[in-house]
């Protein structure tokens, strides 16, 4: 029963890795059910034991992205450090998830571009804009605390987390552009820019800042 269970698991997971190759190559329009066990290795009706439509595969495979990247941004907003340096963390957390993860990096950004056409059923395309807004929520937690402690200067929370998130994605959207690369720019370099000038700025003049 033990390995029933866990050859359930593992073919779940040969879907969704084949299923997200596929949506990027092809598009989520291309992408069939067909397509999709062909490529795992196994006909469309043992695929239909998992998943009822293309929807709910690129669900999945977006909602795990988006709890990966909101794992990783909890543990660095966890520590018990400057709100700056936190703040700074989740940066750089963001910067490894895009090294480390470039595939569910771009399905969480086609999951969430309107232009993209998808149209998911409602209660699951709610669900990750929820996922999504959770990202920007953990910054303007830290934001909010640093501010209580005198660490940030007294700004919107909300307005300084959506600020920063908003800076990172127009860093990645470059890179992955090639505007970065055609200024002989790296990625690395812009996100210690962005962290440094923001950093000057949130700071309060009152609180202490060490790295």
């Amino acid at each position: 029963m033990m390995k029933d269970s866990t050859d359930q698991i593992n073919t779940r997971a040969v879907i969704l890795e084949r299923a997200r190759e596929l949506f990027l190559s092809l598009g989520y329009h291309k992408t069939t059910m067909r397509t999709i066990a062909e490529a795992t290795g196994i006909s469309t009706g043992p695929l239909y034991f998992y998943f009822n439509n293309k929807a709910e595969v690129f669900f999945h495979i977006c909602s795990e992205a988006f709890d990966y990247l909101i794992d990783d941004f909890r543990q660095a907003a966890a520590h018990d450090s400057h709100a700056g340096l936190r703040l700074r963390d989740i940066y750089y957390a963001y910067k490894a998830f895009y090294y480390q993860e470039p595939q569910l990096f771009e399905i969480m950004h086609l999951a969430t571009n309107a232009m993209a056409g998808i149209g998911l059923p409602q209660p699951l395309e709610e669900t990750l804009k929820q996922k999504s807004q959770e990202v920007v929520k953990i910054m303007e937690g830290v934001i909010q605390e640093g501010i209580s402690r005198q660490e940030l200067r007294p700004v919107d929370p909300c307005r300084l987390a959506l600020y920063l998130y908003s800076v990172a994605e127009g860093i990645f959207l470059s890179n992955r552009t090639g505007i970065l690369q055609r200024c002989e720019v790296g990625l690395d370099e812009m996100i210690d820019t962005a962290i440094n000038l923001i950093g000057l700025g949130m700071i309060d003049v009152g609180g202490e800042f060490h790295d």
